[in-house]
């Protein structure tokens, strides 16, 4: 779960976040396969599927910008279709899809990153290792869950904030969404500069040691910093059945509110001001460390031995990305993975009908408007939104 993203353009470059709604493409003459993929190109831009503000217009708007896909009737020009289609994504075959994914991801971070005179080189980028594109199990129009980019920033021209913006708008304008959507509700890439990170570690640290002589939790404090010593002061209730948040962390309990004690237990104690700051950096924190845990290969900036050295980062569990990767190790998969495994195999026996019904629903996955003729494929096991709401609400 990552915030919302999209940016607006001003005269010195990007400015903020906004709600926006999606561009039309306008009257679309579709007399053949051709025309189609022409206007399927077209929705490589996220302007035109932006479903960052999600109300009846503006999905109407989205459903005329599909519409060039309802125009193609003929055998051959579907067949066409969906012969380009799956060339283009490499549909079925789920690992050259998440590879492609993947690939598309880090060769559009590294052509923005040659843009702005070192100011933009990627310090380290990633997303979460349990999602379906680490697993190669996504499909076309996936986004990648809990995306990030950090960035070298430090500009004597542009301030970091600026910078983080500048570089967010040419992704919002260069990724292609084909592959990899950045219109999926309440998913983004997340950017950060190095000098951010440290800024935002730095002051989760010192948030804690000015609460630390607070009523209740100077043995709290010693769960963050290390194991309780026997005969500390004052030991609580929760101390007590959480004295080793680190084996919480790695367990196998993967109901958020349960599995972030560490985290509801602290926003108790934090400023009412710093409790927004701490839970989205939680969640970004953790899949970058969780990324350094599985491959620390070049990263040697300085910054990667902080994060490591974090206290909070050790013990802040909002993802239960350890939780997830432990659960997958025994076996687990969402159904719709597994569902999506065996279409693999299934999709050359399609009838030619069927198999172009379900391309229009990939593309419109983009944006989450498919239709619930092949929902096994999409639908999560859970409402992941209201699996998070308690956790959420708590954290505030």
């Amino acid at each position: 779960m990552n915030c919302i993203v999209p940016i607006e353009k001003s005269s010195t470059g990007y400015k903020g976040c906004f709600k926006a709604s999606p561009s039309r493409i306008g009257y679309m003459n579709v007399k053949g396969y051709q025309d189609a993929l022409k206007y399927w190109e077209m929705l490589k831009s996220a302007k035109y599927l932006d479903a960052h503000t999600d109300n009846y217009t503006n999905r109407m708007i989205r459903q005329e910008n599909y519409s060039f896909l309802d125009k193609l009737t003929g055998y051959t020009d579907k067949s066409e279709f969906i012969r380009k289609f799956c060339e283009f994504t490499g549909f079925p075959n789920l690992r050259d899809i998440s590879n492609k994914i993947e690939r598309t991801f880090k060769e559009c971070i590294n052509r923005i990153a040659n843009s702005e005179y070192g100011a933009f080189d990627i310090v380290d980028s990633g997303y979460d290792p349990t999602c379906s594109v680490s697993l190669k199990k996504a499909f076309p129009g996936s986004d990648l869950d809990k995306g990030y980019v950090i960035i070298k920033g430090e500009s004597s021209y542009t301030n970091d904030t600026e910078l983080v913006n500048q570089f967010k708008g040419k992704l919002w304008e260069q990724l292609d969404n084909r592959i990899v959507s950045q219109n999926h509700p309440e998913t983004s890439i997340d950017v950060y500069t190095k000098k951010q990170v440290k800024e935002k570690l730095d002051d989760v640290a010192s948030t804690v040691s000015l609460i630390r002589y607070k009523p209740g939790f100077k043995t709290y404090l010693s769960c963050l910093l290390g194991p309780i010593v026997a005969g500390v002061g004052y030991m609580t209730d929760v101390t007590l059945r959480n004295s080793n948040f680190y084996n919480l962390k790695h367990s196998t309990q993967t109901d958020p509110y349960e599995a972030a004690l560490f985290n509801r237990t602290l926003a108790k104690y934090l400023p009412s001001g710093k409790k927004e700051m701490f839970k989205n950096f939680a969640f970004f924190i953790e899949t970058v460390a969780a990324n350094l845990e599985r491959d620390s290969y070049g990263k040697y900036d300085s910054l990667f031995s902080e994060i490591k050295e974090s206290p909070f980062v050790q013990y802040s569990n909002v993802t239960q990305i350890e939780a997830w990767q432990n659960r997958i190790n025994n076996g687990y998969l969402k159904s719709k993975l597994r569902n999506r495994e065996e279409l693999e195999w299934d999709f050359d026996r399609m009838s030619l009908e069927t198999k172009y019904d379900l391309v229009k629903d990939v593309i419109k996955s983009a944006s989450n408007d498919q239709s619930t003729k092949f929902s096994k494929y999409f639908k999560n096991d859970d409402d992941i939104k209201e699996r998070y709401t308690r956790l959420l609400n708590s954290l505030r």
